[in-house]
């Protein structure tokens, strides 16, 4: 009897450690699971589906999961991850076929790398007059003093009575003078730097006035010979000088015909613009003003191919110099580049002579 009994408490005591150590391993594969981030399939666009494979080699499918379907991500293996799903399935899916939350992109990490968790940075500590005095009570160099303060935010007091202190304390000139060239940490960011150039748009229709640079003769003319012109006044567009008087500009003879028998027909001498000189030494292309043309509501230009004339033999037309010519820039402009002090000095100038046009002022009693 005592036998039978003493059995029956061993496959008890027996039965019991099986079912403490069952518990004991649910327990931990409860909580490995509860460790391991979430996944959500992923179906794209037009997808319905998110396929389950056996395995990451031969891709033999193992499922399906619907779309936004929640899994557990595993483990990851190149460009695919071990997910279990909520029915127990264990199989693996590409990356691009998992996102983070439900209707998210994918993201390679998959939720296995929180960036919400990540230590912040330490902020670095804002010297001061007492943290030099305290490195200089250290014996630290003063080659290591300078390289802190010009790797570090700076809040100095460097008034008079400071530097005073400072010297009393014992630390060195350089110091002090990196202290005094450090920027303050409270101060406000500089203000950004205005471009050095600006680039100005010059409309088509632009009007600019010539003069010719030396007297032209028809004894001269051959056809393609350049003709030298200058601009005759600054040209401003939003206050800056686009076209700078005295500029070069070039027009050329377009055409030219000796005349005939007895003047019959006389000579023909015609000239075509070619090009104005910008404040930026640009070549932009211009045509001689036409009244006509710039009338004309059908016409496309306000250009004509230039002046002409007709002259005889021993009679030949000469145009003085200085004579002036109108152009015309053409249709599709220009955008010249300017520098920005040229176009304040232009605003400065404009300031200058509008002060000195209003009665009364800098004027003498």
């Amino acid at each position: 009897m005592n036998a039978r009994f003493g059995s029956s408490r061993f496959y008890l005591r027996q039965l019991c450690a099986l079912a403490l150590l069952i518990c004991a391993s649910a327990l931990f594969a409860g909580s490995a699971r509860a460790g391991n981030p979430p996944g959500y399939a992923y179906c794209g666009t037009y997808g319905s589906y998110v396929l389950l494979y056996r395995s990451n080699d031969n891709l033999e499918e193992l499922g399906k999961l619907r779309c936004d379907e929640k899994v557990e991500v595993l483990t990851r293996y190149f460009d695919y991850v071990q997910v279990r799903a909520a029915d127990g399935r264990v199989g693996w899916v590409n990356w691009s076929e998992l996102s983070n939350a439900p209707g998210e992109l994918p993201s390679k990490n998959l939720g296995m790398t929180d960036t919400t968790n990540q230590r912040q940075g330490a902020t670095v500590p804002v010297l001061n007059n007492a943290a030099i005095v305290k490195m200089r009570t250290q014996r630290l160099g003063a080659d290591v003093i300078v390289a802190k303060i010009q790797s570090s935010p700076c809040e100095f007091d460097t008034s008079p009575a400071a530097l005073q202190k400072l010297k009393q304390a014992g630390v060195a000139d350089k110091v002090i003078l990196a202290m005094v060239m450090a920027p303050s940490a409270s101060a406000p960011p500089p203000a950004p730097k205005a471009p050095e150039f600006v680039d100005v748009k010059v409309p088509g229709g632009t009007s600019i006035d010539l003069e010719l640079a030396y007297p032209a003769s028809s004894d001269d003319a051959t056809e393609g010979r350049p003709i030298l012109m200058t601009v005759a006044h600054d040209v401003v567009i939003d206050g800056a000088v686009v076209f700078r008087a005295g500029a070069e500009a070039h027009a050329r003879v377009a055409s030219f015909k000796e005349p005939g028998m007895l003047n019959r027909p006389p000579g023909h001498l015609s000239w075509t613009m070619d090009y104005v000189t910008a404040a930026n030494g640009d070549h932009v292309s211009a045509d001689f003003f036409s009244k006509e043309a710039a009338d004309n509501p059908m016409s496309a230009v306000m250009g004509s191919p230039g002046p002409s004339w007709d002259f005889k033999k021993g009679k030949p037309v000469v145009v003085a110099a200085k004579t002036r010519f109108q152009v015309v820039l053409n249709k599709k402009g220009a955008v010249v580049r300017v520098s920005q002090a040229d176009v304040q000095a232009r605003a400065a100038a404009d300031a200058a002579d509008a002060s000195d046009a209003q009665p009364g002022v800098n004027s003498k009693p």
